[in-house]
């Protein structure tokens, strides 16, 4: 893919945020994102791709966030194996 191809559907991606829990240096939670993801947290991603199902699109932030604050969900399973890997 083409680093113009690449800018389009990052740019067309919209607003994202990350559920998972805090990492530091790459990560804080509930960080909103435009344009792609940075590069600390995309090579924190390659390993642990665990941490790319915890990037929502903005639509979808309510319902991860109920998912967290009431312990149960795909979201809440996500973030508790993101928790482990620290």
């Amino acid at each position: 893919m083409t680093a113009k191809k690449q800018a389009k559907s990052a740019a067309e991606e919209g607003t994202r945020a990350y559920c998972g829990p805090t990492i530091p240096g790459v990560a804080k939670q509930f960080t909103f994102y435009r344009g792609g993801v940075p590069e600390a947290l995309a090579e924190a991603q390659k390993q642990h791709p665990v941490l790319g199902g915890l990037i929502v699109p903005l639509e979808q932030l309510p319902e991860a966030m109920e998912q967290l604050r009431k312990k149960t969900g795909p979201i809440y399973a996500l973030y508790l194996k993101a928790q482990a890997r620290n």
